[in-house]
């Protein structure tokens, strides 16, 4: 008896989807070590050992590869974090966050694809919208969840979203100075620099005067 679409995936889709995701693993591995500008189709093909056909038989160009990329590993770190999240309190999930974060920073990949997409971004207007629609995908539920559960003036909300905002781009800005400075070659003295960061940021915007909500 043929299988039905009830029944599962097929073979046909099954290795389709095999493809898809070493493409994309190939694409990740490319991306992070030649940078957008530098990385070229035919480079992401013999990476993922496959042929220059196979790649453009699902991804019209170089930027929609990139785009998948980010789509996936953003969904997936999205995910991760709100299922762990559920059921916390403020505390708990900015503990997971923070948790998140750090472990970034030992797997370098992220941080290093952000700072190719900020790059992009100012690079590529025409691409605006489509920037944005991920930005948004990958961090404005992970953003609301971190912010303070007391009331909020207008000017400590704005407040609080520039310090979320700072956050996102300290992996990238910490990969970037281990270039230049010595002390974070150490994880010890990356992690706990990051530690005070991410309390201080996350203290903006709070009013100690306002009790916080029951």
């Amino acid at each position: 008896m043929k299988s039905t679409s009830a029944d599962g995936p097929n073979k046909h889709q099954l290795k389709t989807a095999a493809t898809l995701r070493s493409l994309l693993d190939a694409a990740e591995r490319v991306f992070v070590r030649d940078g957008y500008e530098r990385a070229q189709m035919e480079t992401i093909a013999a990476e993922a050992q496959r042929t220059k056909g196979a790649v453009y038989a699902h991804f019209r160009s170089k930027e929609d590869i990139f785009f998948a990329l980010l789509e996936r590993k953003g969904k997936a770190r999205r995910d991760a974090f709100l299922g762990s999240a559920e059921g916390m309190d403020l505390k708990q999930r900015r503990a997971i966050v923070k948790k998140m974060f750090l472990a970034t920073l030992a797997d370098e990949s992220w941080p290093i694809l952000m700072l190719e997409f900020k790059l992009f971004a100012l690079r590529n207007k025409a691409s605006l919208q489509r920037i944005r629609d991920l930005y948004q995908l990958v961090y404005d539920d992970m953003g609301k969840v971190l912010l303070s559960e007391r009331p909020a003036t207008a000017r400590s909300r704005e407040s609080e979203m520039l310090a979320l905002a700072v956050l996102r781009g300290m992996p990238s800005a910490i990969i970037l100075e281990k270039q230049f400075h010595p002390a974070f070659q150490s994880p010890d003295s990356t992690r706990q620099v990051f530690d005070a960061i991410f309390d201080a940021l996350l203290e903006i915007g709070s009013d100690p005067s306002t009790p916080a909500s029951t």
